[in-house]
């Protein structure tokens, strides 16, 4: 075969948000590559990857994602207290449709680097109420107390803060798909 799959996971990086945070909650998008072999290299294990040249243009891409994904999730944030919102699903979609048009634009080379997938990992939720009423209010309050009192029975230790959204995959939510080859690699924004 004169081509090999290459698997990229990308966690995009909210302002004020941990690394504590994403290691516990880790969610984002997993990219998967059909690329000929002058466009890999493997690294020391003998795991594909993209050579020097792709990977840097392939950060560069992903920084512009980054940058756009902070802006639309911070718009959406501020949105979400006038009223019941099914936006989230929409977000994820946009959010994908703008990693798909940046990477056919900046990085894929028709017939010789090619994206084959795009799957959104983690737990999302879909609606959202607003906060409209004390009552919807209290909730974060609830759902927080509610978690600290489970870890008490538990003997976890706090970990402070808790979302109050599950928005993270754990174990092999986060893994690429079963028989694939390839590299997961990490691309987070920098603070």
């Amino acid at each position: 075969m004169d081509a090999r799959l290459i698997q990229f996971h990308i966690t995009p990086k909210l302002e004020g948000q941990t690394q504590e945070e994403l290691r516990q909650n880790p969610s984002g998008f997993n990219m998967e590559f059909i690329a000929k072999e002058k466009y890999i290299s493997e690294n020391l294990q003998g795991v594909p990857q993209f050579r020097r040249e792709y990977r840097h243009s392939l950060n560069h891409v992903i920084d512009q994602f980054n940058e756009y994904y902070q802006w639309h999730t911070e718009k959406a944030a501020k949105m979400k207290h006038y009223g019941d919102s099914f936006g989230r699903l929409e977000d994820l979609s946009d959010a994908t449709k703008y990693l798909a048009s940046l990477l056919k634009s900046e990085f894929l080379v028709p017939n010789e680097l090619e994206l084959i997938d795009i799957q959104i990992v983690g737990q999302f939720s879909v609606y959202e109420s607003g906060s409209d009423t004390d009552l919807k209010k209290q909730a974060d309050q609830i759902r927080e107390a509610s978690i600290r009192e489970m870890q008490k029975e538990d003997g976890s230790p706090p970990t402070g803060p808790q979302p109050t959204r599950s928005t993270g995959a754990t174990g092999s939510d986060a893994l690429p798909k079963p028989g694939t080859t390839g590299l997961v690699c990490e691309k987070i924004t920098v603070y």
